[in-house]
């Protein structure tokens, strides 16, 4: 068992180096922005001319439930969303999902994915993403930072209707399996994989 973790743990790395490269070569000299005459039945891959990261990422962070038209029960902490940031090599990956299937993928040197909630298979992996963050909230603390990881790091924010909930861990810990967080960061991979694959189908 322990070796099939760490080969897990070998791969999902693997998974995003493999879609840096992609996403490199898809999208260098383009920008960002959505233009109205754009196809929004797929997702968007781009690399910005002004790496626009840091702002969206904040926007990602400001989303509410009335923002993204859904009702949560009262009297119960609900998480809504995940956002997922991993250092590697000096720059972040950042994964978003929210409970409506919305999903998108940023990265901090420019470039990413946007609207790849639209396609089924993102769709439903980004609310099996949320879903899952909901049994991981006792293992989190509530948190009003929201900072970077540092590299081989990877971050976890649970957007709930009570506040931001944060959780962590290091690289090493999902691949000798011994995180407690090893269960969402695979789930949280498997969004990042459904988009890559929506995004080379464009």
């Amino acid at each position: 068992m322990k070796v099939v973790y760490i080969v897990t743990g070998v791969l999902l790395a693997t998974v995003l180096m493999a879609v840096l490269a992609s996403w490199n070569r898809q999208t260098s000299g383009k920008d960002l922005s959505v233009e109205n005459n754009q196809d929004t039945t797929k997702p968007k891959v781009q690399q910005a001319k002004e790496n626009p990261y840091e702002g969206l990422r904040h926007i990602a962070f400001s989303i509410t439930p009335e923002k993204l038209g859904i009702s949560l029960p009262t009297g119960k902490t609900t998480v809504y969303g995940v956002v997922m940031d991993w250092g590697i090599d000096g720059a972040t990956a950042t994964v978003i999902s929210f409970q409506t299937g919305d999903a998108s993928f940023y990265l901090s040197t420019g470039g990413g994915v946007i609207g790849g909630g639209r396609h089924k298979n993102v769709n439903s992996a980004s609310k099996q993403f949320v879903r899952l963050a909901q049994s991981f909230l006792k293992k989190a603390t509530k948190t009003e930072s929201t900072g970077l990881p540092v590299t081989d790091q990877v971050k976890f924010y649970l957007l709930t209707n009570n506040g931001i909930y944060g959780g962590q861990e290091i690289m090493k810990n999902f691949e000798n399996s011994s995180s407690d967080w090893m269960k969402l960061f695979e789930e949280g991979n498997k969004v990042l994989s459904e988009l890559r694959k929506t995004s080379e189908n464009k």
